[in-house]
């Protein structure tokens, strides 16, 4: 398990809360604690505008921007579900299968705003 560092704008508490998970029910604890530092570490990498620190401390210089939130839970969300599912299915039926897809364009559109642009 990873601990959330000092810095932590995403707990373990905040995911089970959004998704609906009693606070006493500590059964995926450890899943959840590492689906969160990855999704800290994936997001402050990918949108690091959204991250402002102070060049001398380290300490944050804004809090974290609600979409960036919302899309730190939703990616959460989507790693735990890779967790029974690790060739992407979740689940076959007579409909056929049903797969978590690759791309979450709601998890871009979020973060898109917090994203340096890259020329080539």
């Amino acid at each position: 398990m990873v601990a959330p560092g000092p810095g932590a704008w995403l707990t373990l508490e905040d995911y089970k809360g959004w998704a609906r998970i009693d606070a006493a029910d500590t059964t995926d604890d450890v899943a959840i604690a590492d689906a969160v530092a990855a999704t800290m570490e994936t997001l402050e990498l990918r949108a690091p505008v959204a991250f402002p620190v102070d060049a001398v401390t380290g300490e944050p210089l804004a809090p974290v921007p609600s979409s960036v939130f919302q899309a730190g839970l939703l990616l959460a969300n989507r790693l735990m579900a890779r967790r029974n599912s690790p060739d992407g299915i979740v689940g076959v039926s007579d409909m056929g299968t049903a797969r978590v897809l690759s791309y979450d364009a709601d998890i871009q559109t979020l973060v898109a705003p917090w994203t340096e642009s890259v020329v080539a």
